[in-house]
């Protein structure tokens, strides 16, 4: 190894040791004296302001035009031992610093050390169950809804992001923990899907998410139905969903095909889809009415209404179900995106 690339390699090591505003400083310093000691040793031809600034640049950076030069011997000298050797060790302590602050970064996301806590508007997937919730996320993608924005996946016991590139991933001790449903961003997120390996561990980190009175929709999944309604009865703004294996399994060996239609329904990657459409408060019309509008204007069948203040919505009303703001259910093809307004 050459005495010049082991001098670059001390003084790279001993800059990068450096603040950024060490760094900073002794950059700084070091194209003050490089400047002042031209100007001493004669080189008037390199120290105009424009002239030294491209001179003491390509120099520093290796690139070497040729096309400026000191002219005297101890000229040479001084850029050879000062400038040359100086710059390149600080632009190679600069990079160094630079990509080190990089690769903590993605560690720190990798790592699920990640802090949203002032994130609004993004989805947050608590727990982790592999190949189920990778579907999972892969549907908030598909959704036009949901794929926007960040997704947060939130569990305790994986070590680094299962899904890096198309979710962030944070990491704590208990799902349950207040402190790291806030550092993905619960309170301001605009939905939490809470699914975990047991539904009692579903039932602690929903009364926990419950008291962060988050601004978003929260579901959870509960494989029994009698925790989900306790779910229910603590958290009144929870929506459950449960396992519906023996429901489907009664519903396809009466009317074959019905499972087929279930999953087509909730599949957002083909065909028609259920979907939610939110009316401004001010909206009036017959549910009737709306439902030949939806049929003709959209190809959208309509199948029930949530009037403002229940919970639960009415499944195909009767067509003169007056309707006053609250939410449609429909089935389209895709979301629709016109005016509510203009669909009546």
């Amino acid at each position: 190894m050459s005495i010049f690339v082991l001098l670059r390699l001390h003084a790279a090591a001993f800059f990068a040791r450096f603040s950024w505003a060490g760094l900073g400083l002794a950059t700084g310093l070091h194209v003050l004296v490089a400047y002042a000691g031209l100007l001493a040793l004669g080189e008037s031809h390199l120290t105009a302001p424009a002239t030294y600034a491209y001179f003491y640049l390509t120099t520093a950076l290796t690139v070497g035009y040729g096309d400026l030069a000191p002219l005297s011997p101890a000229g040479r000298l001084f850029v050879a031992g000062w400038v040359m050797i100086g710059g390149i060790a600080l632009l190679t302590a600069t990079i160094g610093k630079a990509t080190n602050r990089v690769i903590d970064f993605w560690r720190k996301g990798m790592k699920g050390k990640g802090e949203y806590t002032d994130r609004t508007a993004h989805t947050v997937l608590i727990g982790w169950e592999g190949k189920v919730s990778e579907r999972v996320v892969e549907l908030l993608l598909e959704d036009e809804t949901s794929n926007d924005d960040l997704i947060v996946i939130c569990d305790a016991a994986l070590e680094e992001n299962p899904m890096p590139g198309q979710a962030a991933f944070v990491r704590g001790d208990s799902l349950s923990s207040a402190a790291l449903l806030r550092r993905a961003g619960v309170p301001g997120a605009e939905r939490v899907l809470v699914r975990t390996g047991s539904d009692d561990l579903t039932l602690a980190t929903v009364l926990a998410v419950n008291q962060l009175n988050p601004a978003g929709h929260v579901v959870a999944h509960f494989n029994d139905s009698e925790t989900a309604a306790l779910a229910r009865a603590y958290a009144p703004k929870l929506e459950c969903t449960s396992g519906m294996a023996i429901e489907m399994l009664v519903r396809s060996s009466q009317d074959p095909g019905s499972s087929e239609v279930i999953n087509e329904l909730l599949s957002v990657g083909q065909g028609a889809t259920q979907y939610r459409l939110k009316l401004p408060d001010s909206f009036e019309g017959r549910f009737g009415d709306l439902y030949l509008s939806f049929k003709q204007r959209h190809n959208a069948t309509l199948i029930g209404y949530r009037a403002i203040g229940e919970h639960l919505p009415a499944v195909n009303p009767p067509g003169d179900t007056r309707i006053r703001g609250g939410e449609l259910f429909y089935i389209a093809a895709a979301r629709l995106k016109e005016n509510c307004h203009e669909l009546a």
